[in-house]
């Protein structure tokens, strides 16, 4: 038992309403049970208490135990003298404010709903990592789904906080934070940190001035990335390494440290040169192209913009300085949908926010007619009986589990409040 339990318990009205008293014998009507304070002082503010027929408005304090009232120091502190109701799980003694005036005391282990407490401790107290897990099948469509827009556009507002610290780092620079997060998320799980890295030191403003020029795009990715400092029997290498060498001095580039990008554990087509070549294609084909992936209304949309093929060179190579038998490297829809999931809707929203021009219902189309992301996280919730039909599921999946499983929050869950609410009937 925690207070956090009592404040629901309170807020939702899950115990008896008639025939109520005090522990002091008082009859005891709740006409407004107060509004949630999320600041220093009571609990519940501006709440409405008839007690033996006189109406009280003021504010309602809740604990354990009473004597949680003298532990927190409120009998000395005047933003109390106003609570006209002391809620509490077990009354133990009597409170008394800085005016030495008792306050009346509701003791709420009385009358609280007997299966809502089973349902409550089923829940807590517990050991399992998702105490829902065999009733959270059961939860109405209508409620899920709700809940699961409400999961997504939170998990949404989270990355509009990121992008906004990016913001006053850039100036309001909308073009870099798309620029740099769209490499981050090319570089895919292994090289995401090096890529995201690489856009910062080889920022957009400059990538931009050789957009015509898809050789020197190629020369200006590898060469900060640290992928041009061999010695290599590659004629096209030894190009690029010219090339870059005068565009290093020339805008006085950086480069990662050697070993930033990786190799390791990743099939071919995935590998940092083939994703940096299709990232050279897309900015070089592609004018003006943050503003028409924000445009965006579908799917087909983006695969038009997305589905790149790298240049000649990479027909033959999957690394420099080692020929391969000839397959065009193009973007497949899988890095396309990650590229929508992870960069392009983010962003949309962001903007959208930035300019106060909101348009949500575009962005969970988007999202219901993308595929559902296939990991572990995701295949927990799916082994519970919850339905994972697209992408919008399995993002406000990974919200639900990273914000309010792992953190017990149940209390603040809609699968947790169905199935308290459901226990009452």
């Amino acid at each position: 038992m925690n207070e956090k339990f009592l404040h629901y318990i309170w807020q939702n009205g899950f115990f008896e309403q008639e025939n109520l008293k005090t522990n002091q014998n008082n009859r005891l009507l709740i006409r407004y049970k107060g509004l949630p304070n999320t600041d220093a002082g009571p609990d519940f503010l501006n709440a409405q208490i008839l007690i033996d027929d006189i109406l009280w408005a003021g504010h309602v304090e809740i604990h354990k135990y009473a004597s949680d009232w003298y532990a927190h120091g409120h009998e000395k502190d005047p933003a109390y003298d106003n609570v006209i109701l002391h809620v509490v799980y077990e009354d133990n003694m009597p409170v008394y404010n800085s005016h030495n005036q008792q306050i009346p005391t509701f003791e709420l282990s009385k009358y609280i709903d007997k299966k809502v407490l089973k349902t409550y401790r089923k829940l807590f107290e517990t050991k399992s990592f998702l105490p829902c897990k065999q009733a959270a099948d059961k939860i109405d469509p209508f409620t899920l789904t709700n809940f699961k827009y409400r999961l997504f556009i939170e998990r949404l507002e989270e990355k509009y906080q990121n992008i906004k610290s990016i913001l006053s780092e850039t100036r309001n620079d909308w073009h870099q934070i798309f620029y740099q997060t769209l490499l981050k998320y090319t570089g895919g799980p292994v090289n995401k940190e090096a890529f995201e890295w690489l856009g910062q030191l080889l920022p957009h403003k400059i990538f931009i001035k050789y957009k015509d020029d898809l050789f020197k795009l190629e020369a200006l990715l590898f060469g900060v990335a640290g992928l041009l400092n061999d010695d290599k029997n590659d004629d096209y290498y030894r190009t690029l390494q010219k090339e870059y060498l005068y565009l290093k001095n020339k805008h006085r580039l950086n480069e990662l440290p050697a070993g930033s990008v990786k190799f390791h554990r990743l099939r071919p087509p995935n590998f940092p040169t083939v994703r940096l070549a299709q990232f050279a294609r897309l900015y070089h084909q592609t004018g003006h192209l943050f503003e028409k992936l924000l445009d965006i209304k579908s799917i087909d949309q983006a695969n038009e913009i997305l589905q790149v093929t790298a240049s000649s060179y990479w027909d033959t190579h999957y690394n420099f300085d080692k020929t391969t038998k000839a397959k065009k490297k193009t973007t497949g829809k899988a890095f396309v949908n990650l590229i929508l999931i992870n960069v392009v809707i983010p962003l949309k929203f962001a903007y959208q926010q930035h300019l106060g021009d909101y348009d949500n219902d575009t962005l969970i189309d988007l999202m219901e007619n993308l595929p559902a992301e296939q990991n572990k996280i995701v295949r927990i919730y799916k082994d519970m009986g919850l339905p994972v039909e697209n992408a919008l599921d399995s993002q406000a999946y990974l919200q639900l589990h990273h914000n309010y499983c792992i953190q017990n929050k149940c209390l603040s869950c809609d699968i947790g409040h169905y199935l308290l609410k459901q226990s009452r009937i």
